[in-house]
């Protein structure tokens, strides 16, 4: 890869950096004024659903902004002694990407767990992934501070594939593996859940459902940057800028959509665990309901016979009701005498 490719592909990646920010600032503005606006009691969830819209969209503006004044600063060549500052605030954007990659995972496990009915046993696996991911994480930024030579022509891009010896771990591929298998994990488990409940009315809703608590644009994105790194190509610095708007907007809409309502309830989803158990239940019950009428007619029929064999004859208890609410089943007996004879 010659300089004046690496020049072109700086400042390209700075520009559609600010174009997939430009998208994330209109999503996370409509975002927080339909919470706001929401019919929606103000709850303590519905805060934290606001502070980690507000938090994703400051993570990604510290990533997008020294990135910006990364790219100016290679382009012009100039300023010597400025070039320590604009290397540690690239550093910085590495911690933010990191820190955005970690949140957006979390709040994917948080909502396979709610989707799933609350039951841990679903996310188990990635919990232990996102726990992986974070001490990878720990480990390849402690490697870029010792192995990345601090000088003006240093990119994000030598950080992430800078070659490694045998002995050595690429601490940012295991980073990325481990948060591509939590992200894949709950997407699959959140699809099936989708596709296996009651079905909505409007497919377009359905479809749109799917793709929003899926996390599917966080998955594709993360995907695309660990290709394009293996293949070691000039487009492998085009994907963090992706990769960061996608990351992004995809929990946004997740968070954003539980906070404004438009969301099913987290009873629905418990609800749906029980339905097969309630119908079960039900049918046991009405099964149990049928057993025991069919025992109190066979008993009743049991008592009719005991009174034909005797002659037929009303017993003195029967006589004397007869005038009451007990009439109808003495006629019903002289009426059976009467075929019998």
């Amino acid at each position: 890869m010659s300089e004046g490719q690496v020049l072109i592909a700086q400042l390209n990646q700075a520009l559609l950096g600010v174009f997939g920010h430009g998208i994330h600032t209109c999503i996370a503005i409509v975002a927080l004024w339909a919470t706001f606006f929401s019919k929606q009691r103000r709850s303590k969830k519905r805060h934290i659903m606001i502070s980690l819209i507000v938090f994703l969209y400051i993570c990604a503006t510290i990533y997008v902004a020294s990135d910006w004044i990364y790219a100016i600063y290679y382009s012009n060549e100039k300023g010597n002694e400025s070039s320590s500052f604009v290397y540690n605030l690239h550093r910085a954007s590495m911690v933010g990407l990191g820190i955005i990659t970690g949140t957006a995972d979390g709040i994917t496990i948080w909502r396979c767990w709610i989707v799933w009915g609350r039951r841990w046993s679903f996310v188990i696996p990635p919990i232990l992934f996102l726990l992986a991911q974070g001490v990878c994480g720990c480990f390849a930024f402690q490697r870029c501070l010792h192995n990345l030579p601090v000088t003006t022509t240093a990119t994000l891009y030598d950080a992430v594939t800078a070659p490694i010896s045998s002995l050595d771990i690429d601490w940012t591929m295991m980073f990325l593996s481990f948060s591509l298998g939590t992200t894949l994990w709950c997407t699959t488990l959140i699809i099936y859940r989708l596709l296996t409940i009651k079905k909505c009315t409007c497919v377009y809703c359905r479809v749109i459902e799917i793709l929003v608590e899926s996390a599917s644009l966080h998955a594709v994105g993360l995907i695309g940057w660990m290709v394009l790194i293996n293949i070691n190509a000039v487009a492998s610095l085009y994907a963090p800028s992706l990769y960061i708007s996608m990351t992004a907007i995809s929990p946004t809409l997740i968070v954003a959509r539980v906070a404004s309502g438009n969301a099913r309830p987290d009873d629905n989803w418990e609800a749906s665990n029980g339905a097969s158990s309630l119908r079960f239940g039900s049918a046991a019950r009405s099964t149990s309901m049928t057993t025991g009428s069919e025992l109190s007619a066979d008993i009743d029929l049991e008592r009719s016979g005991s009174g034909m064999t005797d002659g037929c004859e009303p017993a003195e208890s029967d006589v004397d009701t007869e005038k009451g609410a007990d009439a109808p089943k003495n006629r019903r007996t002289e009426t059976i005498c009467d075929h019998v004879g």
